[in-house]
């Protein structure tokens, strides 16, 4: 039987043990279409990672090349909730993004996207594939505190909701090799998953990071 699968980046803890983080809201361009690797035309998700661009619209993240550190596609936050969409002519909550949404120029019908900057934050993630090096408990508690980057691996990819659906590539390095994430520990449950198949949680943070535009609640700093 499969391991069940949970979507995107899921919030796990503040790495200091502090407060909830705060939710920053933000917003889509009018018309924005998702656009990425593996996932030509997307809906927008909870659980997606955002980047924040010129004029304070948020787009999801292109993942880039594992060895470059792509200033352009460093990680604002997760999304957590849409407050606000244009839906059949009135603005609502709702699950997701429709990909496309227009609103022109009337800016109360605006796109709204919480999320939750991703700095300072613990987050878990699945796993995309399998592989034989990874089958163990062993060999995965192996990779805590290496590097990894993680992908998309579009589902529904018909409507209603076609989902971007990112995951952890099966793929680890030293530390000091340039990737986006850090794994730091095993997912909750670890012990009930069938480590043979694709699924697998595992906790990151993110090394490759936008600023938040605030001190992160429960840091030293």
């Amino acid at each position: 039987m499969a391991n069940p699968h949970r979507y995107g980046f899921r919030l796990l803890k503040n790495r200091w043990g502090g407060d909830t983080p705060e939710i920053y809201t933000g917003f889509f361009a009018s018309g924005y279409t998702p656009n990425v690797t593996g996932a030509t035309t997307c809906n927008a998700n909870i659980g997606d990672p955002v980047k924040m661009k010129d004029a304070g619209t948020f787009e999801l993240v292109t993942p880039g090349d594992a060895s470059v550190d792509d200033a352009a596609e460093r990680t604002f936050g997760i999304i957590v909730g849409f407050p606000q969409v244009l839906i059949n002519g009135g603005v609502r909550p709702n699950a997701y993004y429709p990909t496309g949404t227009v609103y022109g120029t009337n800016l109360n019908a605006q796109t709204l996207v919480q999320v939750i900057p991703v700095e300072g934050c613990v987050w878990e993630i699945d796993t995309a594939t399998t592989s034989s090096s990874f089958d163990t408990k062993a060999e995965f508690q192996a990779v805590i505190g290496a590097v990894a980057d993680w992908t998309y691996t579009q589902i529904n990819s018909t409507t209603p909701n076609p989902k971007a659906n990112p995951m952890l590539t099966l793929s680890f390095a030293e530390s000091t090799t340039v990737r986006a994430l850090r794994v730091v520990g095993l997912g909750r449950g670890f012990e009930q998953y069938d480590l043979t198949l694709a699924n697998v949680p595992l906790q990151v943070v993110f090394n490759q990071v936008q600023a938040s535009p605030w001190r992160i609640v429960g840091s030293q700093e």
